[in-house]
């Protein structure tokens, strides 16, 4: 494996379905104890599971699959649980959380993860706030999801790379500006894979497709309030990359969407007080 490229390695890996992406321990151990009550049947439940992306992937995976083909794609939590059944969707939750049991392994994605999920809680928070106060509510629980998804390519690229050096079948380090050039200059492709390989939402591999593009489509509001809530997240410092000289209201996504500068700047605010 050592002389082989290390972007072939990780490719091979994710086609051959060996990455498991897991589970935020905080909301890991919430689920489980939320489960452990008897609480399969409550919203508080499903709410749990609509904060962590290798869950609703998971669920959207189950609810997508080949059995399901030729029947439109389930697009938000209640949908997933009406076609696959109340007992089989809280069993998909619960194999998940099984198969994330125990602490945090590996320096790589105790290191980095933490940031990348709560960037993903940032951008989806964000777009869905946005879409309120943009007047998009009926699109409100899309761009939420959107922005829970629009960066799963790193987080599979991050838990490959913790498993190759898990492996120890590598002759150099995974340093640090190795492993940020190879997020941020893969994770899109990997991620693309990974909606097309699990059958997830074409509605939100748009926003993984589109949130880098300096052109804005001006045909899909999803990405947009995406694309803003994302930029957002990276002024105030929330994931990996931090833009704090970035100004919202004269991006095009902020002049497309007719959001105004007090507004932003309440958006701000309500992303500093969630999060920091």
């Amino acid at each position: 494996m050592a002389n082989r490229p290390l972007a072939e390695i990780i490719t091979g890996m994710i086609n051959a379905d060996r990455v498991r992406l897991p589970v935020q321990p905080e909301l890991h151990g919430q689920i489980t104890a939320c489960l452990a009550d008897g609480g399969t049947g409550s919203s508080q439940l499903w709410a749990l599971v609509g904060d962590d992306p290798s869950l609703i992937c998971r669920l959207f995976r189950a609810a997508n699959s080949s059995f399901y083909a030729g029947l439109p794609k389930t697009l938000s939590i209640d949908e997933a649980v009406i076609r696959l059944g109340h007992d089989k969707a809280v069993r998909v939750v619960e194999e998940s959380c099984r198969s994330s049991d125990g602490p945090i392994e590996g320096a790589l994605v105790s290191r980095y993860m933490p940031s990348l999920w709560q960037h993903a809680q940032g951008c989806a928070l964000g777009a869905r706030w946005l879409a309120g106060r943009c007047g998009y509510l009926a699109i409100a629980g899309q761009a939420y999801f959107a922005g829970l998804l629009h960066d799963i390519g790193k987080l599979v690229l991050l838990s490959a790379m913790q498993k190759v050096a898990s492996d120890g079948d590598l002759e150099t380090e995974l340093s640090e500006s190795l492993v940020l050039e190879v997020i941020a200059t893969m994770h899109v492709e990997q991620g693309l894979r990974l909606f097309d390989e699990w059958r997830l939402p074409e509605v939100y591999r748009d926003a993984v497709s589109e949130h880098h593009a300096e052109e804005l489509d001006t045909q899909n509001t999803t990405v947009a309030l995406v694309k803003l809530a994302n930029k957002g997240c990276r002024k105030i410092g929330l994931g990996l990359e931090k833009t704090p000289d970035l100004v919202l209201p004269a991006t095009g996504e902020a002049q497309f969407l007719g959001i105004d500068e007090i507004a932003l700047a309440e958006f701000e605010i309500m992303l500093e007080d969630r999060f920091l």
